[in-house]
């Protein structure tokens, strides 16, 4: 089978995040499993794996990416122009979906001449997105309930999706925040870096950010018991000021450690090797409340205990499976109480490692991709696609908004 993924605007370099390295894994379980699968990146990658051809995305180009696949992988909230062309063109359409609430946080949407419209723009992008997937593909079992409501909203839902599947297996994979096996022997083979008891390995800036850490770390030093932290990731630089401040004035120079630029991806494993817990905070929104953050894979991957915030769902998740400790990120001495748990040794922490020992391969894609192999192999069109009702619902959606055939505006 030939499969064209599209990643968007996430690169798949040296410099990827989450997004991109989720499509990097899932090309390569795809190409694992026989398919040839087509990368599409937004800039040229020196990345190489069997089984995947990389290239770059142009305009001339992606039409014929699109029209030469038996199926079509994308992103959340892709280009809807190509959505609308592999529709078209009778390809075989799943997407990553997550409703576009994380937006709602980002500067740039903040700073739009008219924040709503814009937002209007993406919400229209995500029913459309609605409409012609074959296929969805969600991070957590809240995403797939607010895919479900979602899909009986627009009209999707019914009575012959029900028929083929109660459990909607054949319309939905729950693919989770977790890695590759290649993934996993790659990691296996890094170099430590220098020891360090916490990583803080973040997400989008716009509504994850350390700054809770430092009263608690500052905390711990004055009784004696101090812990180094090391992030990940730089801040962007309308943060860095504030944060390197903070740090000064919470006496922590010596035991936080930020780099001065972003850390290559084949530097990653190594550093993640040499930590002793994972650490992530996050401030309290919709967005924290519902979805599964995509740098949980760390904690699989390299069997690391999570220390993270008690917003929602991804919190529920360390919880759930007793892989960390969550915690009141306001709550100073109940989050330095966290901390010390999870990265100093002892029972609690003895017990958080044999749990991510066992359930870890649970996160695999190649364990976890069972509805999507099976929709791949049986290569049909979700049931509802090409009725008079669902051709009649889209043509009402893009004669009210026609600039879904045209190319997005991208916030990130």
């Amino acid at each position: 089978m030939r499969i064209t993924v599209l990643c968007g605007p996430y690169p798949v370099d040296e410099h990827l995040g989450g997004t991109g390295l989720r499509m990097w894994e899932l090309a390569q379980a795809l190409a694992g499993d026989g398919a040839e699968v087509t990368l599409v990146v937004p800039r040229p990658s020196t990345f190489a794996w069997t089984g995947i051809t990389i290239t770059e995305f142009t305009e001339d180009a992606w039409p014929e990416l699109i029209a030469s696949a038996d199926a079509m992988i994308t992103t959340d909230l892709p280009d809807t122009r190509l959505l609308l062309h592999a529709y078209h063109c009778g390809v075989l359409t799943i997407v990553e979906n997550a409703p576009p609430i994380e937006h709602l946080h980002y500067a740039e949407l903040r700073a739009a001449a008219d924040p709503q419209a814009l937002y209007d723009e993406l919400a229209d992008r995500y029913r459309l997105q609605l409409l012609v997937a074959d296929h969805l593909l969600v991070r957590s079992a809240p995403e797939r309930a607010s895919t479900l409501g979602a899909l009986v909203a627009t009209g999707r839902l019914g009575w012959l999706h029900h028929q083929q599947s109660p459990a909607m297996r054949h319309l939905i994979t729950l693919l989770p925040v977790g890695y590759s096996r290649n993934a996993d022997r790659h990691a296996a083979a890094a170099n430590p870096g220098d020891p360090v008891d916490l990583v803080w390995n973040g997400g989008i800036w716009d509504y994850c950010e350390p700054s809770p850490l430092w009263p608690a770390l500052a905390m711990l030093r004055d009784a004696g018991q101090p812990l180094a932290l090391r992030l990940l990731y730089p801040p962007p630089p309308h943060a860095r000021d504030a944060i390197t401040t903070a740090i000064r004035q919470h006496g922590l120079d010596g035991l936080v450690e930020i780099p001065g630029d972003p850390v290559p991806h084949h530097l990653r494993d190594g550093l993640l090797l040499s930590a002793r817990a994972i650490v992530c905070t996050g401030k309290d929104g919709a967005e924290t409340q519902t979805c599964h953050r995509l740098r949980l894979r760390d904690a699989f991957l390299h069997r690391l205990p999570v220390v993270i915030d008690h917003y929602g769902a991804s919190a529920d998740l360390v919880a759930q499976h007793h892989i960390g400790t969550v915690a009141d990120p306001r709550d100073t001495p109940a989050l330095a109480a966290a901390l010390t748990t999870t990265a100093r040794g002892g029972t609690a922490r003895d017990g958080f490692l044999a749990a991510l020992e066992s359930m870890r391969d649970q996160f695999t894609f190649e364990a976890s991709m069972g509805g999507l192999r099976d929709f791949l192999s049986a290569g049909r069109h979700a049931p509802d696609i090409g009725t008079r009702r669902h051709k009649e619902a889209l043509a009402d959606l893009l004669a009210r908004r026609p600039l879904l055939a045209e190319a997005p505006t991208h916030l990130v």
